[in-house]
């Protein structure tokens, strides 16, 4: 099979189900973002010091993978064959709770790049955010409710994160 099939060069591409939409329409931005944010956590797996939090990384890595699915497609059926589990975001909400506990409380504003692990999760962080404000762009399914919740408490795992490995 062929990486091109040229049925994209005038602008169009299709969704999960084979609806054609805009390359610029909101289930693209929003699944294309995502992609995005996993490149960057793997850039982040990868950084010298990091080796204790890979696994987590691939974890959440593989759940954008479902998530993606949930959003490249606007119909209800096809989405719920790749449902959500809420339990990912119940490891998420664990794995800032556990971070939390070792961290001195903020006092200030945190400027990102105290090194370049910390850079590399905020650019994660900031990628995460947008993804949720493309999110919202959408008029929410009941099936994509969840999603959503875990893209908004990524955000903040990803900024806990980023204390974590700086202190």
């Amino acid at each position: 099979m062929k990486v091109y099939t040229k049925t994209g060069d005038q602008g169009t591409t299709s969704l999960i189900g084979g609806k054609r939409v805009r390359k610029n329409d909101v289930h693209l931005e929003i699944y294309g973002t995502l992609d995005e944010l996993s490149s960057f956590i793997g850039l982040l797996k990868n950084q010298q010091g990091l080796d204790n939090y890979k696994n987590e990384l691939t974890h959440i890595q593989k759940t954008l993978v479902g998530i993606n699915c949930i959003f490249a497609t606007d119909d209800p059926e096809i989405a719920k064959n790749n449902s959500f589990d809420i339990k990912n975001i119940q490891f998420l909400e664990n794995k800032i709770d556990e971070y939390e506990q070792t961290l001195p409380p903020i006092t200030d504003f945190l400027i990102p790049g105290d090194n370049k692990s910390n850079a590399v999760t905020n650019i994660c962080r900031t990628i995460c955010r947008r993804a949720e404000r493309r999110i919202n762009d959408l008029q929410l399914a009941e099936f994509q409710t969840a999603a959503a919740i875990y893209i908004n408490r990524l955000s903040d795992y990803f900024f806990v994160l980023g204390r974590k490995i700086t202190y």
